[in-house]
C-alpha cells in the first residue's frame, strides 16, 4: 500500500509559499524513519536517477552494480549506444547475482546455484532443474528497470510510466551543451586508485541544500583559492524550473579561467569551443533528486548520489577532462596538487554537512530562515512537496501526479 506523508502537508507550506519568509524544511524531513520510508516511493521509486557514467562501461559486455535506495541493480553495456539496467537478484533463491564491476564476456553466474543470466538478463542456464513441472528457463529473466543515456550520464527510473527524460532535460541544453560533457572523460581513466565512492552520515537533502546554495562559499570555504578568485557576491541564478526539477546558479571569475584548484586558475587548456565569456563563468547545475555538475573552463565535475537511509547517503563522484588533457604527459603531476587542494575543499563540506545532520537530530533543531542568497533552495522545495503531495493524494486513492 502506498504510504502517506507521516509530516502533515501544511507543515511544508512554510518552506515554500513566500520566498522572502521561507524556512527550511521540518526536521523530521531529515531524520524521520517513517518520513524517509514515504520519501522513497515519493521520490525515488519515481524519478530518474543519475547512476553514473558511461565510460565507465566502454566496451560491451562491461557493467558496474549499484544500490538504490536498498534495490540491487546491474548496469551494463550491451552494445554500441544501448545500457540495460537490471535487478541484481537472483530468480532462484533472490542471491545477488553479481556486485562490483567487471565484464561479462558469456554470462552472469549466481555463485549460490549457478543459475546462468545473458547481458540482458535471460536465464540462459540451471543445473539440475530438468523435470522440475514450473520451471521453464524461456519464461525467467532478471526484471529490468528503464534506463537512458543523457550527454554520457547513465539515468535509471524504477517507474515504467514516467516521461522520458530527454525533453525535461532541454531547458538546460544551453547551459550544458556548450561545454559537451558526452566528449569528456573521468579522471579515473587516468589514476586507478581514483575515489570514486563515498558513504556519509547525513540525509541526503542535506548534500543538496549544500549544493544548491553558495551563502557558505565565501565564509566556509573562505581561505581556499578557488573561492578567494570568484565574484561570490555577484553570483546570478539562471535556469530555475521547479516543475522539471532544474536548477542553475552561476558566477564570474575575477580572472578569467578561474577553477577549482590550488591556485584558483586552470593549469590545463580550456575545454574546446568554449567562449571567452564562457571561460569567465561557473555554473553549478542540480538536476534533482541525484546530479549535481559544476561547469568549469578546464573540466566538469559531476556528483550523484542515492539515500542509504534517514541520516545517511552514497555518492559517486567524477571530474571530467577532455581526453587530450588526460593523455598529457605532465597530468598526473600537475593533477596531483589540483587533487588535493580538491580535498581540502570538499573536506570543509563534508565538516558542516556531519554537523547539519546533528544538528537536526537534536531536540533544539530550528527550522531557520532561507536567506537571500539560498533562493534556489526555495524552488527546490517546491519540487520536493509537489511530489510529496502527488505521493499523499496516491495514498489517499486520489491520482493526481507531481508537476
Amino acid at each position: 500500500m502506498p504510504r502517506s506523508s507521516p509530516i502533515p502537508l501544511e507543515e511544508f507550506e512554510l518552506s515554500i509559499s513566500d520566498p522572502l519568509a521561507a524556512r527550511f524544511l521540518p526536521p523530521d524531513a531529515y531524520r524521520s524513519e517513517e518520513f524517509f520510508r514515504f520519501e522513497l516511493e515519493a521520490i525515488w521509486d519515481r524519478e530518474w536517477i543519475c547512476v553514473g557514467r558511461l565510460e565507465e562501461i566502454a566496451e560491451p559486455g562491461d557493467w558496474f552494480s549499484v544500490d538504490i535506495a536498498g534495490e540491487p541493480l546491474l548496469i551494463v553495456r550491451t552494445g554500441e549506444d544501448e545500457v540495460v539496467a537490471m535487478s541484481a537478484v537472483c530468480r532462484h533463491r533472490g542471491m545477488i547475482v553479481a556486485e562490483g564491476k567487471g565484464n561479462c564476456s558469456k554470462s552472469f553466474v549466481c555463485p549460490y546455484h549457478h543459475w546462468a543470466y545473458d547481458r540482458r538478463g535471460q536465464l540462459i542456464g540451471a543445473p539440475q532443474m530438468q523435470g522440475v513441472g514450473t520451471f521453464d528457463k524461456s519464461e525467467i529473466a532478471l526484471p529490468r528497470v528503464r534506463s537512458e543515456l543523457w550527454r554520457g550520464f547513465i539515468f535509471i527510473n524504477f517507474d515504467q510510466h514516467a516521461e522520458p527524460l530527454a525533453p525535461r532535460l532541454e531547458p538546460l541544453e544551453p547551459v550544458i551543451a556548450p561545454y559537451r560533457p558526452e566528449d569528456l572523460r573521468g579522471e579515473f581513466l587516468k589514476d586507478p586508485n581514483y575515489h570514486m565512492y563515498s558513504d556519509f552520515g547525513w540525509n541526503w537533502k542535506v548534500y543538496m541544500d549544500g549544493q544548491t546554495e553558495c551563502y557558505h562559499c565565501d565564509k566556509l570555504h573562505g581561505t581556499t583559492p578557488c573561492m578567494i578568485n570568484m565574484d561570490l557576491l555577484g553570483t546570478r541564478v539562471g535556469v530555475t524550473d521547479a516543475d522539471a526539477g532544474l536548477f542553475d546558479y552561476f558566477m564570474n571569475g575575477r580572472s578569467i579561467d578561474a577553477t577549482l584548484n590550488h591556485l584558483g586558475r586552470a593549469v590545463f587548456p580550456p575545454l574546446d569551443g568554449l567562449s571567452e565569456e564562457r571561460r569567465w563563468e561557473t555554473h553549478s547545475v542540480l538536476i534533482a533528486p541525484s546530479l549535481f555538475l559544476q561547469l568549469l573552463p578546464d573540466s566538469v565535475i559531476a556528483v550523484c548520489w542515492t539515500p542509504t537511509g534517514p541520516g545517511s547517503m552514497r555518492s559517486k563522484r567524477h571530474r571530467l577532462y577532455p581526453q587530450s588533457t588526460l593523455d598529457r604527459d605532465d597530468f598526473v603531476e600537475l593533477h596531483r596538487e589540483e587533487s588535493k587542494a580538491v580535498r581540502e575543499f570538499v573536506e570543509q563540506d563534508l565538516f558542516a554537512f556531519a554537523g547539519v545532520q546533528r544538528g537536526l537530530n537534536s531536540r533544539f533543531a530550528p527550522r531557520g530562515p532561507i536567506s537571500s542568497r539560498e533562493r534556489v533552495m526555495v524552488e527546490f522545495n517546491r519540487w520536493l512537496v509537489n511530489r510529496y503531495r502527488a505521493a499523499d493524494e496516491r495514498a489517499r486513492g486520489g491520482l493526481v501526479t507531481a508537476g
